[in-house]
């Protein structure tokens, strides 16, 4: 899987830092390496995440874009939801 770049300096944040990590400029990182970015007011993947997240969950997994998008929504609500109330 090519999402195996975690960042060495990531700190974690509390008792669900097992699932997210806050790294030193501000973006998320989930544990499989998906990395998210505050887009304005809304989190989002950042542009090499979400290519790698795509590639992984259609052509190595299977799903239909649809079901993957609705997996990449629900990993990006996740980490907004852990990152602006206070889930860490």
């Amino acid at each position: 899987m090519m999402l195996s770049h975690m960042n060495r300096q990531m700190e974690p944040s509390g008792p669900l830092s097992a699932t997210w990590f806050k790294l030193p400029n501000g973006n998320l990182m989930h544990r499989c390496g998906i990395e998210l970015v505050k887009d304005g007011r809304q989190w989002r993947m950042t542009d090499q995440s979400g290519l790698e997240f795509a590639w992984f969950a259609i052509r190595e997994q299977g799903l239909s874009r649809h079901e993957a998008q609705g997996l990449a929504n629900l990993l990006v609500e996740q980490g907004a939801l852990w990152a602006d109330h206070g889930l860490h």
